[in-house]
């Protein structure tokens, strides 16, 4: 495949002055979203049998002394306070089963201390004689690893968008879904191979639902500049299809996580007279809510909110979906971190979709195809049998309630949500493969 590459100068030097920023930013208030966690310890626990999971369960949905980074039908990893851990503790030596313990603290410093790479790792170096043909195509290129060898902050990422906006003005468009409960934009990109020509079908893609879930923003981001800079290699896959990008649907959650509380799940949604705040929004989706794994506990971590599709994040994706339900053929919703890709039912374990077998056939090949550039792994399902029963997410709404025919939950890699550096593009390259994958799709409906 031959494709012709021309980078901007001011979207280059945009790109640059953004990680400039993030890196003053960053190292001046690196341990700012850690502040409350001394004390705290990370539980991996192994139950194997029936009980002991349910007891995780009951955990995860009503005790608000505990937040799950994930919880499967034989391994939960959690974290709780010093106050709690003889109670748990207590619990799990009735239960018999193994764990394993550490410091948060300890953890994360050591996360801290392996995610320092050399500068000169971002830069390819060309050869003798193609310097001056390369010279835009590698310049671009350092630009784009600088971006994605970070996580940026929520107004360099409204940045990035509407750069590329401005670069691809007849195959991109910058628009807004709505405003989140603290007001910021809920933004997303429109990509299509002409802006004036509405395509039959539609790629909806979300990221960022919980914002601790960090990675995720960075691989639709690295969708959309890959798909833009390299047009002419994608037209077949963009054929009559219009990708819809939002990768940021929790922005106010997404900025928590930066600047108060990295482990933050839910919205900001704040309550008159209540102590807790947030709602989370991937309970919050109007199939069968609030019916499994949600709470109505507004302390709880998968508090479900007051009504099904309450929040205002929730509201503009359901409004996009159903002012287009008859164009969107594919909903994907990106989180991390276990390396799942999800169809429907999550509601119920033995609820079975119509056409289960064409779901799995697709998510099958899209985790051959993520598998393919480093070997990475991932396992394929339901939600409901793999992890556990939850109402309320976006694949069951999209496909139980509005007829989306490819609908699904991707859960990348990135133990304790975090992911090095150094490793993040390698993460968008292996992830943007199965997204690819996905959207060849959308041409059979």
């Amino acid at each position: 495949m031959f494709y012709k590459i021309v980078c901007s100068l001011w979207l280059c030097l945009a790109v640059l002055t953004c990680s400039i920023n993030s890196s003053s930013s960053s190292s001046s208030s690196s341990y700012n979203n850690l502040a409350g966690y001394e004390g705290y310890t990370k539980y991996t626990v192994l139950h194997g049998d029936e009980s002991a999971f349910q007891y995780m369960v009951e955990l995860q949905t009503n005790d608000t002394e505990v937040d799950f980074w994930l919880l499967t039908r034989n391994m939960s990893v959690l974290t709780v306070g010093p106050s709690h851990k003889p109670q748990l503790e207590s619990r799990l030596l009735q239960l018999d089963v193994q764990y394993q313990t550490q410091p948060l603290m300890d953890l994360m410093a050591s996360l801290e201390g392996n995610s320092t790479y050399a500068e000169g790792d971002e830069y390819e170096e060309c050869q003798p004689g193609d310097c001056e043909s390369d010279r835009p195509h590698s310049r671009k290129r350092r630009q784009a690893r600088s971006f994605f060898s970070r996580f940026p902050r929520y107004h360099e990422i409204l940045n990035f968008m509407s750069n590329l906006a401005a670069r691809y003005p007849l195959y991109c468009r910058y628009e807004s879904l709505g405003r989140s409960s603290e007001g910021r934009h809920i933004a997303a990109l429109s990509i299509s191979l002409n802006q004036r020509v509405r395509p039959r079908r539609v790629a909806y893609i979300q990221a960022a639902t919980h914002g601790r879930e960090w990675i995720t923003t960075q691989t639709v981001l690295y969708l959309a500049y890959e798909l833009l800079t390299n047009l002419r290699a994608f037209q077949r896959v963009l054929n009559d299809v219009e990708l819809f990008l939002v990768p940021l649907v929790n922005p106010d959650g997404y900025e928590y996580t930066h600047t108060t509380d990295r482990f933050w799940r839910k919205n900001r949604h704040r309550y008159a007279g209540l102590p807790c705040t947030g709602v989370d929004i991937n309970r919050n989706f109007g199939n069968h809510w609030n019916y499994q794994g949600a709470s109505q506990n507004h302390c709880s971590e998968v508090y479900s909110g007051t009504s099904p599709n309450s929040e205002p994040e929730t509201a503009a994706v359901v409004r996009y979906l159903e002012f287009n339900r008859h164009r969107v053929k594919l909903s994907l919703d990106v989180h991390s971190f276990g390396k799942f890709i999800f169809y429907p039912y999550g509601y119920a374990r033995n609820t079975v979709p119509p056409t289960v077998a064409t779901l799995r056939s697709v998510a099958l090949r899209a985790a051959n195809q993520i598998g393919r550039y480093r070997g990475t792994r991932y396992t394929v399902g339901t939600s409901a049998s793999i992890l556990y029963e939850a109402s309320g997410s976006l694949d069951d709404f999209a496909y139980g309630s509005l007829g989306i025919p490819l609908s699904y939950t991707l859960e990348l890699p990135g133990e304790e949500f975090h992911v090095s550096p150094f490793d993040i593009i390698h993460v968008c390259k292996e992830t943007f493969a199965g997204f690819i994958e996905f959207i060849r799709h959308v041409s059979l409906y």
